[in-house]
């Protein structure tokens, strides 16, 4: 009798530990699952050689499980970086060539706009900076499957790393672009008994002001064939991630 009584109170705590067994295997099954179609979502999507990010649609986000919370740093990082940094962007650069455009503006008018549009690039680049250390910091809180880490990371650096390191490159670049704009509106206005705009053009009536004007102008040029060299090369990097 004792064993009889030995054996019915065992045989209810097996089933329990082989049910508690199998839910573990099969929740372990549904996170490969899920896993596995997280990373081939994101290698189809590097793959495209594109840099419009793609929006899971729910079920995706079913599909993925708790992964689409990881992509969602992706998603958002974007979001806030356009609305906070490319929106603001478009219209600085549209308000300028308002006025650059205008062939009644003045020199001192230009230089005003180009001054108000170097000011804000620095504001835009503190945004980009705040948005790319949210993103970092839960980043950092993923603990992840190395399969899935490899290409997690992959895709974090095309997608949040690479363009925040283009801004951070490049907006430099602007702001001694637009630098150089303004000392040529401010040489332009401060030999304005020489050199006048009319109609939207520069009319200079000294040749030795036209050989300064010349450089200054290719040199400006040449800034800006260099910062369009260094976004071409970054396209490249994203291309190849």
């Amino acid at each position: 009798m004792a064993n009889k009584r030995f054996h019915s109170f065992i045989a209810p705590w097996l089933f329990f530990v082989f049910a508690g067994i199998a839910m573990l295997l099969a929740g372990c099954g549904r996170e490969l699952q899920q896993r596995q179609a997280f990373i081939d979502f994101l290698q189809d999507e590097m793959a495209k050689q594109q840099t419009s990010i793609a929006v899971p649609t729910s079920t995706m986000r079913k599909r993925f499980g708790e992964y689409a919370t990881h992509y969602d740093v992706v998603v958002d990082f974007n979001k806030a970086v356009a609305e906070h940094v490319g929106k603001p962007l478009n219209r600085l650069y549209r308000d300028s060539r308002v006025v650059l455009g205008n062939p009644e503006a003045d020199a001192e008018t230009r230089k005003r706009a180009i001054l108000a549009s170097r000011n804000m690039l620095q504001q835009l680049e503190k945004s980009l900076d705040n948005e790319l250390s949210i993103a970092e910091s839960r980043f950092s809180t993923f603990s992840q499957p190395n399969d899935l880490k490899a290409v997690y990371s992959r895709a974090f650096d095309k997608y949040v790393r690479l363009p925040a390191q283009e801004f951070k490159v490049i907006v430099p670049m602007m702001g001694e672009m637009l630098d150089k704009i303004s000392a040529m509106f401010e040489f332009i206005n401060a030999n304005k008994n020489k050199i006048e705009i009319r109609d939207g053009l520069i009319q200079v009536k000294d040749q030795a002001l036209t050989v300064r004007l010349n450089e200054m102008q290719a040199d400006i040029a040449r800034l800006e064939s260099d910062i369009q060299a260094r976004h071409n090369e970054f396209s490249r990097q994203a291309a190849r991630r």
